[in-house]
């Protein structure tokens, strides 16, 4: 009798966003589209920003749910390496661009 192949199942998680861990090469196009313009926001920025400060720049209405959904995702993205949170709720980037370039000016 012929050993049998064990098939897993296909493991789908349905409204999950992948965000990948940062490593060296990657741009910010490898991220979904909403973490992608909070990164840019961020690394445009003057100093460290909370996320009261991103929310409208990012276009969405400065309501709590809203700062909220966005500061989780700020943690996430602290977690996967592109941000950094230099002070309690401040998050900054950490990947500065070596030219000292704005995230909107490079070349895509």
């Amino acid at each position: 009798m012929a050993a049998e192949a064990r098939v897993e199942p296909e493991v789908r998680v349905v409204g999950s966003i992948m965000v990948p861990h940062w490593r060296e090469g990657l741009t910010t196009d490898v991220l979904p589209d909403v973490h992608r313009d909070i990164v840019e926001v961020v690394a445009d920025a003057l100093g460290p920003m909370q996320a009261k400060q991103i929310v409208p720049r990012i276009g969405l209405p400065a309501v709590t749910a809203k700062i909220e959904g966005t500061r989780g995702k700020l943690k996430r993205l602290v977690e996967r390496g592109w941000l950094i949170e230099s002070q309690l709720g401040r998050f900054a980037p950490a990947h500065p661009a070596p030219d000292g370039e704005s995230a909107n000016s490079r070349e895509r």
